[in-house]
């Protein structure tokens, strides 16, 4: 699978973003990942180090990412 980055500014300091996660991001949303394959829809508030992520879903496919992506307008 391809790694794509989708993303969207959704408010001020605020990102909606659709894309495989890496460790960093994972260690920012604080939560516990079992499998970390695949895509996630996850939100990103600030940047750099002190940025917070919450993950919102996970996709197995590189297919369910493209249709959600159409869904919700990112680029």
């Amino acid at each position: 699978m391809s790694d794509y980055y989708f993303s969207a500014q959704i408010g001020d300091e605020k990102t909606l973003c659709l894309a495989p996660l890496s460790d960093r991001r994972i260690d920012m949303s604080g939560q516990s990942i079992s499998d970390p394959s695949g895509y996630f829809l996850y939100e990103q508030r600030g940047s750099g180090d002190m940025a917070e992520v919450e993950i919102l879903a996970h996709l197995l496919s590189e297919d369910a990412a493209f249709r959600l992506r159409e869904l919700l307008g990112l680029r």
